[in-house]
């Protein structure tokens, strides 16, 4: 049983999202809006989240032809993590847009931009990703992928395959939602 991580064949079950999708709507919404300079956070490439996220980020880049495009790596999932990459993005050629592969990340840049003397979302717009309750009390735009429902469905597809060792392998994709906040 895979959780958010999944494999596209095999024996395995898994839930999730579509990644690709929820990240192209992100990028899309931004661009809507008039940013021009959209940058992505992402993290670890050995993860297929993290992946699938990037190729619906740049996806949308080349179907817009937008000639930025800037990916800075963190290091890993945590709110300085997010401020380095910002710092980064903000050293040439600043973006008018970032968006974090995680809601975490996204806190870090927030930080960034502000250190930095910008505003948010007027000089530098700013989703997330995950929906998680730090980017209700920050006021971030995100996508909220429905985390205690794709836990919920796993365990019962682990409780059926457990009773029933011979039940086919199921890829359950559920449904995410963006959610528009003050950072937009």
């Amino acid at each position: 049983m895979q959780c958010a991580e999944y494999a596209d064949a095999g024996a395995v079950s898994c839930v999730g999202i579509n990644d690709v999708d929820a990240s192209q709507h992100v990028v899309s919404q931004l661009a809507d809006e008039g940013r021009k300079r959209i940058a992505l956070i992402n993290h670890d490439l050995s993860y297929k989240y993290a992946r699938l996220r990037e190729r619906g980020y740049k996806s949308v880049i080349h179907l817009r032809d937008l000639d930025y495009q800037a990916v800075e790596y963190a290091s890993e999932l945590s709110s300085s993590a997010g401020m380095a990459a910002m710092q980064n993005l903000l050293t040439a050629n600043p973006p008018d847009a970032v968006f974090a592969v995680s809601d975490t990340l996204a806190a870090g840049a927030l930080r960034a931009i502000q250190q930095a003397g910008l505003r948010v979302p007027e000089d530098i717009a700013v989703v997330g990703f995950d929906g998680t309750e730090l980017a209700e009390m920050i006021s971030l735009t995100t996508i909220e992928q429905p985390s205690r429902d794709i836990g919920r469905k796993a365990v019962n597809l682990l409780l059926n395959k457990i009773d029933n060792p011979d039940a086919p392998t199921e890829r359950v994709m559920m449904d995410w939602r963006f959610i528009s906040r003050a950072s937009t």
